[in-house]
């Protein structure tokens, strides 16, 4: 009994390290997704002025610097590709 409760112990405190290192991992990549992301989308836009849904473009480029800037990585990384989707380019 005492062998099983080391053991729980032991396997709770090394899966919350794994998990502390993960999620380190995983934001750091998800802000430099919004960075990227929020960079070409500025330059689609620039590039793109006379699209017809350039200001739909720009609301989701508000939509995804809003989302980033508020630690919703995901969902501004969503927005932004959107407004490539509205401006024709393709994502790189």
């Amino acid at each position: 009994m005492r062998n099983l409760k080391l053991a729980t112990g032991v396997v709770l405190v090394c899966s919350t390290f794994v998990a502390g290192a993960a999620f380190a991992d995983a934001q750091t990549a998800s802000v430099t997704g919004c960075l990227d992301m929020a960079h070409q989308v500025r330059t689609a836009l620039e590039a793109n002025a006379q699209s017809p849904n350039y200001q739909e473009a720009v609301k989701e480029q508000g939509y995804g610097r809003d989302f980033c800037n508020n630690s919703y990585y995901q969902v501004g990384i969503n927005h932004y590709s959107h407004a490539l989707e509205l401006l024709g380019v393709n994502k790189s």
